[in-house]
């Protein structure tokens, strides 16, 4: 009997290690203050902000974080840009009073400077440069477009086009994206009323607006001239996606049936994506490009942290940033791979729901075609069903899984495909 109590504890150890996979490590913060932004300009340069002034930086790749003096203690830091390693801008906001302050520094943020921008009416939301002179500020409420052509020394209004979306063109703008010095785009919009996009030919100059999705965009990326993605979302939606084929013409709106607010568009690789879901305490996973016919998958965040802004500098170097001062690394140890390569790795994920009851769906991917099996225990290691997929070809598939009678309680789910093998745990409660 002894003998058989320790081969199923063994058995539960060996199903729990296989679960504790981690993507993202949790590592030391100078800070317990909410971090809602990060920029990198390398892999040895970088800058996080959040609430009451938080600034905080790492000059070593993120083996250490610092903080430095904003001079903002009341209200939080929205957003942070820098072209260099010594040129630096961030904004802040006395919503009530006075308006926004802008922050610059020369020298990486030891010491900052601060400004009252000169438009006390605007909120600024983000802050966006395409060299050390040239940059724009997005606002709110009105949402107007800002330009600068000498470092922010002085700021000029940019005209922005009413015809396509009439009325709700002056919404808030979170972010811009520029293709090169003629061509860029701005997202943003308002909660319950429209997500929205905004496009310029001519510098800044002048922009058109378009009229998307019903619910704000963030975070913007362009991936070649022709396809440009956004993604934001609400408490009633969920995170939303905007797509455009032919260069933000005419745009696609994506629910991808995720809980949370799409903070960011983190691109791993060409292929894979993250975005962190915020409040959700998830990340949003994607392996094909962010097509909008292929799922998104759930993944934990560690600690049950919520996660706002992330960032890849490359396929091994990414950062993440979120609750009570977390700053997450990317685990480069999953890949298993050299440094600026670009893994092609199968993978069981997180099933969805997670507690549920009476039916989750468990996700998974396979690099090539493989015979595959799957396999529930219960937590004493004993085998409860076996589903045998067959020979699948490569690239994502979904079981869909009913508890069958079982009682509350936790379970481990076993994906054989080929000589690869991956278990986690899931919850059923009634």
């Amino acid at each position: 009997m002894r003998k058989f109590i320790l081969i199923k504890l063994f058995s539960v150890v060996l199903l729990t290690g296989l679960f504790s996979q981690e993507y993202w490590i949790r590592v030391p913060s100078p800070t317990t203050k909410w971090l809602l932004k990060c920029h990198f300009i390398d892999t040895v340069y970088g800058w996080a902000c959040g609430e009451l002034g938080a600034i905080i930086h790492t000059s070593n790749g993120g083996v250490n974080w610092v903080v430095q003096n904003s001079e903002i203690s009341s209200f939080s830091i929205d957003d942070i840009f820098f072209t260099s390693k010594y040129n630096g801008w961030a904004l802040s906001n006395d919503y009530l009073f006075t308006g926004t302050i802008i922050l610059r520094t020369t020298n990486g943020g030891q010491t900052w400077t601060n400004s009252r921008f000169g438009d006390t009416s605007v909120v600024i939301y983000s802050v966006y440069f395409l060299d050390s002179l040239t940059g724009f500020l997005g606002g709110s409420f009105p949402g107007k477009i800002f330009k600068t052509s000498n470092g922010g020394a002085n700021w000029f209004e940019c005209n922005i086009d009413t015809a396509f979306c009439p009325y709700l063109y002056l919404f808030p703008k979170y972010d811009f994206a520029f293709l090169n010095v003629n061509t860029g785009y701005a997202c943003g919009g308002q909660i319950d009323i429209a997500g929205m996009m905004w496009k310029t030919t001519d510098g800044g100059l002048n922009w058109k607006t378009y009229c998307v999705t019903p619910e704000p965009l963030y975070n913007i990326k362009i991936i070649n001239a022709a396809k440009i993605l956004a993604t934001g979302g609400d408490f009633e939606y969920g995170m939303a996606l905007a797509v455009s084929w032919d260069s933000g013409n005419t745009w696609i709106y994506h629910n991808t049936e995720l809980f949370g607010v799409g903070g960011s568009l983190a691109f791993r690789t060409t292929t894979e994506v993250w975005v962190p879901l915020s409040f959700a305490q998830k990340w949003g996973l994607h392996l094909d490009s962010a097509d909008i016919n292929t799922s998104w998958l759930l993944i934990d965040t560690p600690d049950s942290t919520s996660v706002y802004y992330a960032q890849f500098v490359t396929p091994t170097f990414g950062w993440a940033v979120g609750s009570n001062g977390a700053i997450l690394k990317y685990n480069s140890g999953v890949i298993g791979i050299p440094q600026n390569q670009v893994p092609v790795r199968n993978a069981l994920f997180q099933n969805y729901p997670n507690p549920f009851n009476p039916a989750t769906t468990i996700s998974y991917y396979i690099a090539k075609a493989s015979y595959v099996k799957i396999t529930i225990y219960d937590l004493l290691g004993k085998q409860l069903h076996v589903f045998f997929e067959g020979t699948k070809p490569a690239g994502y598939h979904k079981l869909k899984f009913s508890n069958f009678g079982l009682a509350s309680g936790v379970y481990f789910y076993k994906l054989e495909a080929g000589d690869f093998v991956e278990s986690k745990k899931m919850v059923i409660v009634k």
